[in-house]
């Protein structure tokens, strides 16, 4: 990789001039997303009706094995 290719890389994104996105675009990235109410208590039940609650924990196993890459 020669140097100037290396430059470039590492040269940040300019959103409004690097990519190919329209006005539109734009103000959907701007937009706040709507705020919704979370049903925590219907997702609890979920979990429950499932059995994650019931889970065993499994035991953690270690190796003398270094990995390398």
């Amino acid at each position: 990789m020669t140097s100037s290719e290396k430059s470039k890389k590492n040269k940040e994104i300019n959103l409004e001039a690097d990519l190919l996105l329209s006005k539109k675009d734009f103000a959907a990235i701007r937009k706040k997303p709507l705020e919704k109410e979370q049903d925590l208590e219907g997702y609890i039940d979920f979990l429950e009706d499932i059995g994650a609650f019931e889970t065993k924990k499994t035991k953690t196993k270690f190796y003398d094995a270094e990995f390398e890459l």
